[in-house]
Parts: C-alpha cells; sequence; structure tokens
C-alpha cells in the first residue's frame, strides 16, 4: 500500500536545554517542540511515550458509506470497555500505534469470538511488540496507524506470551511467531473516516471533522482508534480542573504541541464534560495514569484538532478444515491436512485421531499441516486443535491402507430412459490412472479402468456397464495426480419424468449431509439418496425441515457399498421441504444428494438434483441466476440447527448489487424466496449472510425455465461457502443442442477480479477469454463462442471468486432440458495428490465465513 510515511523534524533547542533534548531524543526518538509533522515524542514534563505518526492519506481506505448503523436507534451513551484487557503501560517507547491496534484493539476483536478467553491472561492479549516492531524500520521513532492495520491485515498479530514486550523495538519475531500471527489477520476492510495530511493549524481543522460515522459505528458496537495530538494542557500535564474529560486547547503556541499518540476508542457520552459530549479513550500510559487509564476527548477536540479516525473488522480465527489427502492409511501413512487457522506449532497445538491418539507432526503451517497416522487410530473423524486446544471441523479418515474413493455420487439410474454420464477432467501436466466402481441396491459392480490424458476430458457412459439399475458411483485414483469428477443424467421415461439434471461429486462421506431446496406439491416428485461406501453396514437417518417446523423421517441400516432411495412424498406430501440426513453410525458418513423430477400445470418442467452441503454457514454465494421474462429464480434457506438466523440476501448483476429481503429464519424451518419479486429482468448472482457469527444456515438456488428464445427446463445447485482463485468444472458440451454458460461471481465490494478461462478438452487444452469482474459483480461466458463438442473448463482468478456452470439441451436424440453445478475448489486437485493448492499454482480457497471482511462490507452498520 506504500512506504511508511515519516517526518523527520528540525530541532532547535539553546545551549541550556540541550543536555535535556539529547536525553529525550534517546529515550525516545526525535522531538517535536513545535513543528507539525513530526517524528514521535514524549512530554518532557511526564516522561510519556507518544509516537503517531501521521498516515498517508489513501483515497482507496477512506470510508465512504453513509449507511454505517443505518436503522439503529442512536443512544446517547456507549461504553464498549468490558472486553477491553487490562490498562497497560508503553513506557518511553514510541509504540503507542502497536497498543491502540493491537493489544487494545485485536484483543477486544478476539474476545467477540472467544468470550471464555481470560484476557488478563497475556496468551489471550495481542502483542504491542509484534506489530511495533515490524513496522518501525529498527527505529524507536513511531509508526503510522496505515502501517499497522496492513500488517495485521497480511501478517496478523500473535499474542503477548508469544512475542513479549520488553522494551527491545529492533528485535523481530521468528518463524513461529509470524506462523502464529498468521491464524490472527484483520478483514481488508478497514480504513479511516478522516485522515488529515498534516497537523492541525492554529485555527484547528476547517471544515471540522464529521463524527458522525464515529459515533454510528461504536452505537453499532464496534471500537475506533483515534490518532490524536498531544498538547500541554492534556490531563496530568497542566491540573486540568476535569481531569476524567478533556475539552481542548482553544489556543495553539509553539510550546503547547508536544506529539502524535494513537488512543482505542470504546465508547461515547453525550453528557460528558457536562453536557459537551465526549469519546471515552483508553491509553498506554498505565493504570494510574489521569486515575484510572482512560479520558474523554471532547467532540469539539475530535472535531477541530484529531488529524486521524480509523475503524477495523476483524476475521474469523477459528481452525478450519478444507481438506485432508489421502483420506485412508495405514500407521505412519503421511497425511495433508489443509485449510486456514491452524496457527503454529506450540502449546497444544495437535492433529487428533479416533482412538483417542495424535498424529506425529511432520510439519505445520497456518494452512497446511503433515502428520503421520499414529499406530493405534480408528476409523472416524481426524480433528485439528489449535494451539489453545480449539477443536476444527472434523474430516472422515479411514484407518486402512486399502485407497479411499476420490469422488463419489448417491445419486444415478440407468433404466429404460435414462442415460447416465460421469464426467472426468483432468487438469494436471500428467496423466491419471481411474478406477470406475458403481454401487447397487445389492452391492458393488466393477467398473472401467481407465487413463485419462494430461489437461484433458474423459467421458464414462455408465448404462454400459450397469444397465437397468439404481447406481452411485465411486471414482478411485490409482496411479498419477487427482482428478475432479461430475455426474450428469438425461431422463426421458415412460412415466412423465423428463428433463436432464447434474451434479459434482463428494470429496468425502460425512455424518451429516443438508439440503435445502425441496417440494412435494402437486406436479413435485422428491428423492433423497443415500449411499454407504464403507465396508460395514451404517445406520442412517432423515428429518425434514418444514416452514411450518421439524418433522421426524425414515431410519434405515445401509449395508455396506449399497444405496437407499427415499421417495420424500411418502413422508411429507404436497409441501415445501429441507431435508437433513444424519448417520447414525459414529465414525462412519455417508453421501447424499437430492432429485426431483418436475411437471406442473404452470409449466415447471424438468428434473433437477444436487448435492447436500456439509455443514450450515453464516455466508453463502450463488453465482448463476437470472430473472428475466421466461426465468423464475428461487433461493431456499434451510436453518437445521437450535438458533433462529437473521438472514439478508444480496443480489449482485453486471450492474453492481442490490439489497434484497431481510429475514429471520426459526430453527428446524425453510424459507423460500422468489428473487424476481425483489430483481426483475436481470442476469443476478446471490449473497446471503446471516446477521452473526453464532447464526448458520445452507442455501440453495433453483430457476425454471421457458424462455421465448427455446430454452425449457429446470436446474437447481447449492450454495458455495468458499471463494477461490482456481475453479474446475468436469462437465460441458457445445455439440449441436448443448448450450453451455460459464457463471462467475466476485463477492468483494471493494476489489475487482481478473478471471481467466482455460478449456480442457478429449483433443487438450483450449485458451479461452479473460475478462475483468467488477467488485460485487458477475460475469456470464458463453462457451460456445471458444469451443465446440465435450469440454471442461478451468476458471482462474486473481481474486476469490465463485464459480457456476449451465446448460441448457435439447437434441435430436431426445436429450433435452436444463442442467447447473457448482464448481469444484482447484485446491481439491493439486498435482501429486494432496490438496491445499494445485499444480496451476492457485491458492487455497477461502470460506465466505472466515472472510468477515464480506459480511462487514455487506452488513456494515
Amino acid at each position: 500500500m506504500g512506504p511508511r510515511w515519516k517526518d523527520k523534524v528540525m530541532r532547535r533547542t539553546t545551549t541550556a536545554a540541550l543536555a535535556v533534548a539529547i536525553a529525550i531524543i534517546f529515550a525516545i526518538g526525535a522531538f517535536r517542540p513545535s513543528c507539525p509533522q513530526a517524528a514521535a515524542a514524549r512530554s518532557a514534563a511526564t516522561a510519556r511515550g507518544m509516537g503517531m505518526n501521521l498516515s498517508r492519506p489513501d483515497a482507496s481506505r477512506k470510508f465512504d458509506s453513509g449507511s454505517v448503523g443505518a436503522g439503529l436507534p442512536m443512544a446517547a451513551s456507549v461504553d464498549l470497555s468490558a472486553d477491553v484487557p487490562p490498562i497497560s503501560d508503553q513506557g518511553t517507547h514510541a509504540s503507542c500505534v502497536g497498543f491502540a491496534t493491537g493489544y487494545y484493539g485485536k484483543t477486544w476483536w478476539e474476545k467477540q469470538e472467544h468470550p471464555a478467553w481470560d484476557i488478563t491472561d497475556n496468551r489471550y492479549q495481542t502483542s504491542p511488540a509484534f506489530i511495533y516492531n515490524k513496522i518501525n524500520g529498527g527505529e524507536d521513532d513511531g509508526a503510522s496507524i496505515y502501517d499497522a492495520f496492513q500488517l495485521m491485515e497480511n501478517t496478523g498479530a500473535c499474542d503477548w506470551s508469544e512475542f513479549p514486550y520488553d522494551g527491545n523495538y529492533v528485535k523481530q519475531p521468528d518463524s513461529t511467531d509470524t506462523e502464529a500471527a498468521r491464524q490472527y489477520k484483520i478483514s481488508s476492510s478497514w480504513g479511516y473516516f478522516f485522515s488529515q495530511p498534516a497537523w492541525a493549524p492554529p485555527t484547528g481543522y476547517a471544515p471540522a471533522n464529521d463524527i458522525s460515522q464515529i459515533k454510528a459505528r461504536l452505537n453499532a458496537g464496534k471500537p475506533v482508534v483515534l490518532g490524536i495530538p498531544i498538547y500541554d494542557d492534556f490531563p496530568d500535564y497542566g491540573g486540568n480542573p476535569d481531569s476524567s474529560f478533556y475539552s481542548s486547547a482553544d489556543y495553539y503556541s509553539s510550546g503547547d504541541f508536544k506529539g502524535g499518540h494513537a488512543v482505542f476508542i470504546v465508547g461515547y457520552d453525550d453528557s460528558a464534560g457536562g453536557g459537551l459530549g465526549g469519546f471515552k479513550a483508553i491509553n498506554s500510559w498505565g493504570p494510574t495514569w489521569n486515575g484510572n487509564g482512560q479520558v474523554f476527548l471532547s467532540y469539539k477536540f475530535v472535531k477541530k484538532w484529531v488529524p486521524e479516525a480509523w475503524y477495523f473488522d476483524d476475521l474469523d480465527s477459528s481452525p478450519t478444515v478444507a481438506s485432508m489427502s489421502p483420506a485412508n492409511g495405514g500407521p505412519d501413512a503421511l497425511v495433508t491436512i489443509s485449510g486456514s487457522n491452524f496457527g503454529a506449532n506450540r502449546r497444544s497445538a495437535r492433529v487428533g485421531f479416533q482412538g483417542g491418539v495424535n498424529g506425529s507432526v511432520v510439519s505445520w503451517s497456518n494452512a497446511q499441516v503433515k502428520v503421520r497416522v499414529p499406530d493405534d487410530a480408528s476409523d472416524g473423524n481426524v480433528y485439528l486443535y489449535d494451539w489453545n486446544g480449539e477443536k476444527s471441523n472434523g474430516k472422515l479418515f479411514s484407518a486402512s491402507s486399502t485407497p479411499g474413493a476420490s469422488w463419489l455420487f448417491a445419486e444415478g439410474a440407468t433404466w429404460p430412459g435414462f442415460d447416465e454420464w460421469v464426467l472426468l477432467q483432468n487438469p494436471n501436466d500428467s496423466p491419471s490412472s481411474v478406477t470406475v466402481t458403481f454401487m447397487t441396491p445389492e452391492g458393488r459392480v466393477p467398473g472401467p479402468d481407465i487413463t485419462v490424458p494430461a489437461q484433458s476430458r474423459v467421458s464414462v457412459h455408465v448404462n454400459d456397464y450397469v444397465p437397468n439399475r439404481d447406481v452411485a458411483t465411486a471414482v478411485y485414483v490409482t496411479g498419477g495426480p487427482e482428478v475432479c469428477a461430475e455426474r450428469a443424467v438425461y431422463v426421458n421415461a415412460q412415466d412423465g419424468k423428463w428433463g436432464s439434471h447434474d451434479s459434482i461429486g463428494a470429496r468425502n462421506a460425512s455424518e451429516t449431509w443438508y439440503m435445502a431446496e425441496g417440494a412435494t406439491w402437486p406436479g413435485y416428485e422428491e428423492w433423497v439418496l443415500v449411499l454407504n461406501p464403507n465396508e460395514e453396514p451404517v445406520q442412517a437417518g432423515l428429518t425434514f425441515q418444514t416452514p411450518a417446523g421439524q418433522v421426524a423421517g425414515p431410519k434405515r441400516t445401509l449395508e455396506p457399498f449399497t444405496r437407499w432411495s427415499v421417495r420424500v412424498n411418502d413422508y411429507i406430501p404436497a409441501g415445501d421441504v429441507s431435508t437433513e440426513v444424519r448417520s447414525l453410525t459414529s465414525g462412519r458418513g455417508v453421501v447424499a444428494e437430492r432429485s426431483m423430477y418436475v411437471r406442473t400445470a404452470d409449466g415447471k418442467v424438468d428434473c433437477h438434483n444436487s448435492i447436500g452441503a456439509t455443514e450450515p454457514s453464516q455466508g453463502w454465494g450463488m453465482a448463476e441466476g437470472a430473472t428475466w421474462p421466461g426465468y423464475e429464480e428461487w433461493v431456499l434457506v434451510q436453518n437445521p440447527t437450535r438458533t433462529a438466523a437473521g438472514v439478508n440476501f444480496f443480489f449482485l448483476t453486471p450492474e453492481g448489487v442490490k439489497q434484497g429481503p431481510v429475514m429471520s429464519v426459526a430453527p428446524g424451518r425453510r424459507v423460500s424466496v422468489r428473487v424476481n419479486d425483489y430483481l426483475p429482468g436481470s442476469d443476478v448472482s446471490t449473497m446471503v449472510l446471516t446477521d452473526r457469527d453464532d447464526q448458520a444456515v445452507v442455501v440453495e438456488r433453483a430457476m425454471y425455465i421457458r424462455a421465448a428464445g427455446g430454452k425449457l427446463g429446470s436446474h437447481n445447485s447449492v450454495g458455495s461457502i468458499y471463494g477461490s482463485t482456481g475453479w474446475y468444472l468436469p462437465e460441458g458440451c457445445t455439440s449441436p443442442g448443448f448450450d453451455e454458460w460459464v457463471l462467475v461471481m466476485n463477492p468483494e465490494k471493494e476489489e475487482s477480479a481478473g478471471v481467466r478461462l482455460t478449456f480442457m478438452t478429449p483433443g487438450g487444452l483450449v485458451n479461452g477469454p479473460y475478462a475483468t469482474v467488477p467488485p460485487a459483480s458477475r460475469k456470464t461466458f458463453h462457451v460456445n463462442e471458444y469451443v465446440t463438442g465435450d469440454v471442461s473448463t478451468m476458471v482462474e482468478s486473481d481474486g476469490y471468486v465463485v464459480c457456476e456452470r449451465s446448460m441448457y439441451v435439447r437434441t435430436g436424440d431426445g436429450k433435452a432440458g436444463a442442467t447447473c453445478s457448482l464448481g469444484l475448489l482447484a485446491s481439491y486437485i493439486q498435482a501429486g495428490g494432496s490438496a491445499g493448492g494445485s499444480g496451476g499454482g492457485m491458492s487455497a480457497p477461502m470460506t465466505v465465513k472466515q472472510v468477515s471482511r464480506l459480511r462487514s462490507q455487506y452488513l456494515s452498520r
């Protein structure tokens, strides 16, 4: 963001004052007797450290929304100080920025995420030294708030115990300190309400600073950092009669200005100072300063004399496992766990396997851990525990050397009128050997052994191997790098089922699956497909969530490698319904999908299908969507939790973002939103965000199409809790009768994303287009314009985007309808088989729920 901005100062001293000046300079850096742009100093009268250097004004960081706190009544007073760590003392060093932004600011935010943390314990306090030492250039000469926030966004900050504040301003964090810091980053949503280029002139700033947005943010429950000037009459300096309230000097003279200082603002009170009003500031001059280490800064002072006011938002620091490869292995097998917020290998950090045993760690970073399987591990979930014992989400692991499936599909049928295909995409630089195995209600059926050439695509016609059956599918990579897989079914059955549906595969079995979409009204036939991919029997059960509440569904014990088909109409007749599928056998997972066949009196026709979601989330993104004449779009929200969820809809169009409905979804309920009612006649992507971090839902999108151009049918996809810089779309066809589109959504409200498409065909690579997707926007690519025939697609981006693919089908051999699918994360398909990156150099995904900057951008109050 640019170099650290420091202003050196010419010093004028008298001979008599020379010894004092030298002592002051030696202790704290450059002395500022009068120059309004001077380096950090301390008051000779009080020996207090200061050190806030003015930031370089950066227009891109200017808070430009008037909506902060919109709709909230403005309280007469606010106090957020309950979650501030104990008042500390920076001593004579120029480190106030490290204290205000890190020790107070970041610690306060982490306390919101971890209410049980004891912030009197320095393990739970952010280190001011980590921040100050990283940005002071090796001199005890102060720092800017801008530089501190830039560091905290890009690098994070570790705790005081890990990197103590001991007066050594030159010492730099080691590799463990730095890796520990990466777990505790702030959002990119930080900036200033105002940032003056110079200290105030003798008459104060004109026009005066606007403090309304500062008050609104505090009123919304979020603290602020101020960069203030220190004058002679500051409390404890000149005998102010009311040292709990600082009104401001009404004058300016060469001896009054002492230096710049950063303070943490935790509230305001309109009645402070006898009704003048002021902001409550937490200082870093010790608990005895001014009586309690705090002071109210008058509104007048902040308007007239304060050069900088800053805000920042936090990121989720909870450890989250995105993938584990391989998902099976015997003793001493090397397993790679990829994700985020793992921190450093310190204190209580470990990887726990079923059986109460821990793996032997080979390497540990914030984004990836390599661990060896312990001797006594048993089948079941593997969890990563961070330095404080905080537990990640679990990933199922088979403690045997039998190769685990790379991809699993619960749905599939090859009865007369059903035509099923499995599509395999290899985006790597070397070929892959693949075995396909089919699982029916009666058990396993061997499938083909296939070589998938490098950077190519292969199609497997399932009817050729398992005719006239219900069928699930497992794809095993037996040699070479990982591939990605998708399944498509074309339907023209004698009982009236008609159309096509499609879904990506499941990377692993899971103990729980959620499906937000579902309907059993007249003309709708819904099926839930459950696969047991284990070598042992598994009992599974279904629970239904409806607009009226939760309904218990059936249970069944599935034999190994078998599939169970549940007709939902038999349990919830004539209603909207979401479904939860749960494995009732501890340590064993299943795979679940849902299919619907539609032929209604109002013209809805076709079939659609989607894999379930394995967890609810605070944020969901859906790239596809359209509300043009002939397109009817619905977003379905399921709340399988025990907490009511406030849900906010945002519609992202090629022209920008539009606020959608806001609603509450009760526990065990499902709601349906017709997007056409809020945004007619538009291409649209959708963001769904809950009000708070402790609220989570599951989201899908369904579309019904009868367009003037001949498009007909319906399609559906689960939303994504991931944004990623790399996506793969295994299915695709642009032969006559097939019309294919790739949809890319950029959820960032502040940054554009450059996007490049590359196509993989049976004949090899074909270069596709490059485009820029503006902030909070969506871009549509028509694949038929670039390639003809079977095609898989790779999407690469320099930003975190969400990607889907839609196809509209009407061919001479009877294929018809519409299909849509979310893409596969490129991080699953890294060359060499480990997840967490890709052969193309694309980074690991970032979960929407972890990207709290998105929630702060869209839900700023």
